[in-house]
């Protein structure tokens, strides 16, 4: 698990020392990946560094970047393939000779051995840069679900790559907002799922399943090399519908428990993200009966029994039989870690709790745990939110109903709902413009996405069943996205590595052809992971309400509603936003939060990101800082 950064001249000259300068501080922008080791090479136009956090072959063989034994490729590589043993036996069987105990050499010669066509046989999280000195090709290579990061840019007659968008940033001829990329984060809080666009004109992001390849001419060749939806087989859907209930939560349990084994395989100590939840509790579970020596960490947020989860962390970890290390976050830490956590995030701040998430990352680093396990991704292929997934199934069955109201209800109705939510209702049949407008935000992205899952689904003759089915595709794609941005900069930024048991491939591929009766059943959602649950944990814990983390969030946001912060700030100077209108969005603090924190999100990354300020400094301008600090500032590289 690691950080890369590099450059390839598209004028064809050989890197020079100006170029290797220019690695140096993007590498040092992002530090906190790889605080074991750094690297940088000149090869020809192109400049490579890594910066490198070890977790297996803890030796100096792991070095990046590393060279193949012809000495003809050069890789920087950010990740882990679990079942890299397998592949290792493979080239030495066929004589290749590997110098290291790790992943890195084994990715490293079977590309060169195999070419792209290997990238379907890893079963890891990975991003990579890989320089073919004799093809004079750089190929950069993100894995099938984008749980790792890879941003890219033009500047200065080279192009620039890198492990996060800070280290970037610095370096461009202009930073500029994308208008049309604002609208999107506005309207769906993140940029990550779909398509190359970022926050920033002229910067893109290699999209999750996808390869590029260029040349110092500037040619380029794209691939999607993974598609989810190519892997939806009618045949294992049927098997799967014809089978009774105890063999489909056998064969969903032994696949996700074969997950958990191999995100085992590490040489540091290895933990668990225990919240208290389904997911969670599933894989602390199961990872304890493969690996006794592991350690628990939770966040406890001390705003009542609504918010805390602590007794149901408290029990998973003692049936388990190991230690459980609780942080708490309270509105201090809260308000105190934000703006750092802005800057991890590289764009604004989706999700509140990213802080929670930050905090276990340093919770476990401070008691040497490197490797943690996540639940992210149950949720997205079982079934989790039951406000999309039952809600697309109604929705499909009561269209011919809504269809059979009489026109003028159904614009009073409209009309009605508009006005409650104070959105423009004055224009002439306004209701029709806004799904082209909705379209046209994203570029059609969204909609071309579920129209394909749709198709991939046609074997299915229940519409709800199709609906509910084809959304899955769809959370897995995109609602994911942003989760896994957080996983990664949070955990990352601690200098600690977090693995996805649910983003198994092998696991994926079977959730997406369950049947939905066994994700959302009659009387519970997630049916088939709570039926692997409650074979350990009492039905209360497996059965109860699902609470998503919480935070009270119009309390933590409190000290910020009197618009003080907004102040000749980023959203108000440099996107024009009116103080009127500024007030507007955070009078909704007491009712609904998530616009005023919006609101700060987009604060805070314009200040730290576009106009390159201090987080600690932003921090303290906004008043997120209090007098009495829990921990020391944190210092940025410039």
């Amino acid at each position: 698990m690691c950080g890369l950064a590099g450059l390839l001249r598209l004028d064809g000259r050989p890197a020079d020392a100006a170029d290797q300068a220019c690695v140096a501080r993007m590498l040092a922008r992002i530090a906190h990946r790889g605080p074991d080791d750094r690297g940088i090479e000149r090869d020809g136009p192109l400049c490579l560094g890594a910066v490198r956090l070890a977790i297996l072959d803890l030796s100096p063989a792991g070095h990046m970047p590393m060279r193949d034994g012809a000495g003809r490729r050069l890789l920087a590589y950010n990740g882990e393939v679990y079942d890299f043993e397998r592949l290792r036996r493979e080239l030495l069987a066929q004589g290749t000779a590997l110098r290291s105990h790790g992943d890195t050499e084994v990715v490293l010669e079977a590309l060169a051995r195999h070419g792209p066509q290997v990238l379907a046989r890893l079963t890891g999280m990975f991003a990579f840069a890989l320089w073919d000195a004799a093809a004079q090709e750089l190929l950069l290579v993100r894995d099938r679900f984008g749980v790792k990061p890879l941003y890219y840019a033009r500047a200065g007659g080279r192009l620039l790559f890198a492990s996060e968008l800070k280290a970037l940033v610095p370096e461009l001829d202009r930073r500029e907002v994308d208008p049309g990329a604002l609208a999107e984060w506005w309207l769906y809080r993140q940029l990550d799922g779909l398509g190359e666009r970022t926050l920033l004109r002229g910067v893109a992001q290699l999209p999750a399943g996808c390869w590029l390849r260029l040349r110092p001419d500037g040619s380029r060749e794209f691939c999607r090399w993974y598609d989810p939806l190519r892997e939806i087989d009618p045949e294992r859907y049927q098997r799967l519908a014809a089978t009774p209930p105890d063999g489909v939560v056998a064969e969903v349990e032994r696949a996700l428990t074969e997950s958990i084994r191999l995100r085992l395989v590490a040489d540091v100590p290895v933990g668990v993200m225990l919240s208290g939840g389904l997911d969670s509790s599933l894989v602390t579970l199961l990872a304890a009966r493969h690996q006794q020596d592991l350690t628990a960490f939770h966040i406890q947020v001390p705003a009542g029994p609504a918010f805390d989860e602590r007794p149901y962390a408290e029990e998973v970890a003692r049936r388990s039989g190991i230690p459980l290390v609780v942080r708490t976050l309270d509105p201090a830490v809260f308000r105190q870690g934000l703006a750092h956590v802005a800057w991890l995030e590289d764009l604004p701040i989706t999700h509140p709790n990213s802080v929670a998430y930050y905090e276990i990352a340093r919770s476990a680093r401070a008691r040497g745990v490197i490797v943690l396990l996540s639940g992210e991704g149950a949720d997205e292929l079982f079934g989790g939110y039951a406000w999309s997934h039952r809600r697309r199934r109604r929705l499909v069955r009561l269209a011919p109903l809504f269809r059979r109201i009489p026109p003028r209800l159904r614009d009073a109705l409209t009309l009605f709902t508009y006005g409650m939510e104070g959105l423009p209702v004055t224009a002439h049949r306004f209701r029709d413009a806004l799904p082209a407008a909705v379209t046209t935000l994203d570029r059609g992205l969204r909609a071309e996405l579920a129209a394909r899952a749709e198709a991939a689904f046609a074997f299915v003759a229940d519409a709800g069943e199709r609906a509910v089915l084809a959304g899955t595709v769809c959370d897995l794609a995109d609602f994911l996205a942003p989760l896994l941005r957080r996983l990664d900069r949070t955990t990352m930024g601690a200098s600690v590595e977090c693995r996805e048991p649910f983003l198994d491939p092998r696991l994926v591929h079977l959730a997406l052809v369950l049947p939905a009766a066994w994700k959302v059943g009659r009387r519970a959602d997630k049916w088939v992971l709570k039926q692997i649950a409650r074979r350990t944990l009492p039905r209360r814990h497996v059965f109860r309400r699902k609470m998503g983390f919480p935070l009270p969030l119009a309390d933590y946001l409190a000290p910020l509603a009197d618009g003080r912060a907004f102040v000749d700030g980023f959203v108000a100077d440099t996107l024009g936003l009116s103080r009127t209108a500024i007030q507007q969005i955070l009078a909704t603090l007491p009712r609904s939060p998530h616009g005023p924190f919006g609101l700060l999100a987009l604060e805070l990354w314009g200040r730290i990101h576009l106009a390159g300020e201090d987080p600690d400094m932003v921090g303290s301008r906004l008043g997120l800082m209090e007098a009495t600090r829990t921990k020391s500032p944190v210092r940025l590289p410039a």
